[in-house]
């Protein structure tokens, strides 16, 4: 897993696969792929999760550099094409950053919570276990409570991605964790 910032744009890689949850409160605008997060879809896995400043721009570059590497949900007949799955979220009235560019710096130096505040809201936490997709999402749900603890009331999308590292840690304190570090990411940005 690895982290990757430019003005505008956070991005979590994840090119070989993660489990990802989603929870959305309020309108959820400039949002993108948060269907596939959905525990009943085929596409159990994602390979970046993107947050965005301004709008949804960014995340085109975040596909593109996946997919020139070959990262993706596997398609067609073989040699099988690949679809790289990104969701993403935009906190509108910020600007907007360069998707590509925050790839090319992307380092290993991955931080438990993201968050980006702006007319509306995104954040992202990290949960270091091997959880399946709606343990994924009941963290996400958990974790936006990080924004009311720190006073952000605009309309926010959150995201859990969890690292598939088998802690024995239970759900109840992945979810308080989550929620802690959403909280001091919003204070310390």
């Amino acid at each position: 897993m690895l982290v990757g910032r430019a003005p505008g744009v956070a991005v979590v890689l994840t090119p070989a696969g993660a489990v990802a949850g989603v929870d959305v409160r309020g309108a959820p605008v400039g949002t993108r792929e948060l269907d596939l997060l959905d525990p009943s879809t085929l596409v159990q896995r994602v390979h970046a999760v993107v947050l965005a400043g301004g709008g949804l721009a960014a995340v085109d570059g975040v596909v593109r550099w996946l997919a020139e590497r070959g990262h993706g949900f596997p398609v067609g007949a073989r040699p099988f094409e690949v679809v790289p799955i990104v969701p993403a979220a935009a906190a509108l009235g910020l600007v907007a950053g360069d998707g590509y560019a925050a790839c090319e710096a992307a380092s290993s130096d991955v931080p438990p919570a993201l968050a980006f505040v702006g007319e509306t809201a995104v954040g992202l936490v990290v949960v270091d276990a091997e959880v399946g997709p709606a343990e994924c999402r009941r963290v996400a749900m958990s974790a936006h409570d990080g924004f009311a603890r720190a006073g952000v009331t605009v309309p926010a999308t959150v995201f859990a991605v969890a690292t598939g590292v088998a802690t024995g840690t239970a759900l109840n304190d992945l979810c308080t964790a989550a929620a802690d570090a959403l909280e001091r990411a919003v204070q310390s940005a």
